[in-house]
């Protein structure tokens, strides 16, 4: 290769590195991931407006536009550094804030930045839209399967024998690789967990801390 042909092709990379379109697949791989929990999550639509307080009027905090959601992996990184999204997985139509307060008249306060637990008003009357955590799992983990934060410690992946740490330890998971679930009662769920050794191990997990937090979370990514 001549050196024209290698100055040129060098150039294309850098200028097809620095205009290509940012893949922003976010999912909460860590129980640090999300430090502003609140009361639930909201689906966004792909174009909100967030206001200062509820209702139409006050100030605009920031207006957010991306590409459609339902046929694009591809989001403005502008538009990402504005917003944390916990989870924000186009290719299954996710785009989830977190929420601190739902008055039930379809205002939701969202948490817009999970570091700073800035917050601002968004107005979605999609009655579908808003989940608890209870119900986040039930319509997303029951689709998709569920992961383990990576951050647990060994003693937070066991699977006991009823919704009590006292009871019988079933397993310890070093190794756990696809999480299915049957039900939900409290703070603790009935799992299955397939293994390293790809078998089924059945039993109770504690899914959700006293505190609010969460340890695990929903896959959202096709399972084979």
């Amino acid at each position: 290769m001549s050196m024209k042909k290698f100055i040129i092709t060098i150039l294309f990379f850098i200028l097809t590195m620095l205009f290509a379109p940012v893949r922003a697949d976010i999912i909460p791989f860590g129980s640090h991931s999300i430090k502003y929990y609140g009361i639930g999550v909201i689906n966004m639509p792909q174009n909100y407006t967030v206001y200062q307080y509820p209702r139409t009027d006050s100030k605009i905090i920031r207006e957010v536009n991306y590409e459609n959601i339902k046929k694009s992996a591809i989001v403005n990184s502008v538009d990402m550094r504005k917003v944390s999204y916990v989870a924000y997985v186009p290719s299954n139509n996710v785009a989830l804030l977190t929420v601190d307060l739902n008055p039930g008249n379809d205002w939701y306060c969202v948490f817009l930045n999970q570091e700073t637990g800035e917050t601002g008003w968004i107005y979605n009357a999609d009655k579908n839209a808003f989940s608890t955590y209870r119900q986040l799992f039930y319509k997303y983990g029951k689709k998709y399967g569920i992961r383990f934060f990576n951050d647990l410690s060994e003693d937070e992946k066991v699977l006991y024998s009823k919704e009590d740490k006292s009871s019988q330890v079933i397993e310890n998971l070093s190794y756990p690789k696809y999480v299915s679930f049957t039900v939900i009662r409290g703070n603790w769920m009935l799992v299955s967990v397939n293994d390293r050794t790809k078998t089924a191990k059945v039993g109770w997990f504690n899914w959700r801390n006293e505190d609010g937090t969460l340890n695990m979370f929903p896959n959202f990514k096709e399972q084979p």
